[in-house]
């Protein structure tokens, strides 16, 4: 049965989109088949899609899907046979928001040093709780610290993003905070301009650096999948 993570946040500019399109290429680059499901109304994953298409640089094993309704995802979800999916969940709270989280072995939630983007991480650890309880299961939310710059490091909101993290564990929310934190780099901006995936650009020294990023993200949200909490820890 495909793996299926979502990407949520209420906060639009947090890094749903990057984090969605970084985890798919290195999955595909891993062997994985991957459907990416663009639900957000701003249809960023779409524009990024179609200008791949347009400088020839669809990725291999990546296929797209836009779906701006409910049924539109329960279809998507329904019809496909890929190895792995990831949505991007709408920017704010809705049914197709939940729909997707109830739909997901694991929400992704991306934060930057911002008090609202902080807030937003509160309300989809909330989403993600009423909605595994009502299903009865687990589903596992991880948050992940996007656009890192060294400056951001020194700012109030930013040294507030573990202590907050670490609150609503203790207050019974299934969020953890991943170790790997994505840093600001050119290059995740430049596969956002047509460029396909990381995995797909010359192999510079930024670009390296980019993809032992990318390859610890994705383990750490591999074992949250397998319920290692350890390896989040």
């Amino acid at each position: 049965m495909a793996r299926r993570l979502s990407v949520v946040s209420s906060k639009g500019g947090a890094g749903k989109t990057t984090v969605a399109i970084l985890l798919a290429g290195e999955y595909a680059l891993r062997g994985n088949s991957v459907l990416l499901i663009d639900a957000d109304n701003r249809q960023n994953l779409s524009a990024w899609w179609k200008l791949s298409q347009d400088k020839d640089n669809v990725p291999a094993n990546i296929d797209l899907v836009a779906a701006s309704t409910q049924r539109g995802v329960e279809q998507a979800l329904s019809k496909t046979d890929h190895d792995v999916i990831i949505m991007d969940a709408p920017g704010v709270d809705s049914v197709i928001a939940n729909t997707i989280i109830g739909n997901s072995d694991i929400v992704l939630s991306p934060v930057q040093a911002n008090q609202d983007e902080i807030r937003s991480v509160g309300q989809a650890a909330e989403n993600t709780a009423d909605i595994a309880e009502d299903q009865g299961r687990a589903i596992p939310h991880g948050v992940v610290v996007t656009r890192i710059a060294l400056t951001a490091r020194s700012l109030e909101a930013y040294r507030f993003i573990r202590p907050f993290v670490a609150a609503l564990r203790e207050a019974g929310y299934p969020s953890t905070l991943l170790q790997t934190e994505l840093t600001e780099r050119n290059c995740y901006r430049e596969i956002r301009n047509g460029y396909g995936t990381l995995q797909m650009l010359d192999l510079t020294e930024p670009v390296k650096k980019g993809r032992i990023e990318v390859s610890a993200l994705l383990d750490e949200v591999e074992g949250l999948l397998v319920g290692d909490q350890g390896a989040a820890a």
